[in-house]
């Protein structure tokens, strides 16, 4: 991930910051990633889903926050 924030400009973007995992927070992640980026880059809050979060619950979260998805579509596996 620091690699990829720091290859790219993603000044004006909107960044959510999320994750999947069945051990620690996710703040401390979320403070380096930030600091990876422009200060213009929009954050909006972080969430960490368990390992085993289906699409769904991650789509409804993100529908949640009210920022459009690619042709508003979702990948099912």
């Amino acid at each position: 991930m620091d690699t990829f924030l720091e290859s790219y400009d993603f000044s004006g973007k909107t960044m959510i910051d999320f994750c999947t995992s069945g051990g620690s927070g996710i703040s401390t992640s979320e403070g380096n990633l930030k600091e990876l980026c422009s200060s213009d880059v929009n954050w909006l809050a972080a969430n960490k889903f368990s390992s085993d979060t289906d699409v769904d619950t991650v789509r409804d979260w993100v529908q949640s926050l009210g920022i459009e998805t690619k042709n508003n579509e979702w990948r099912k596996r």
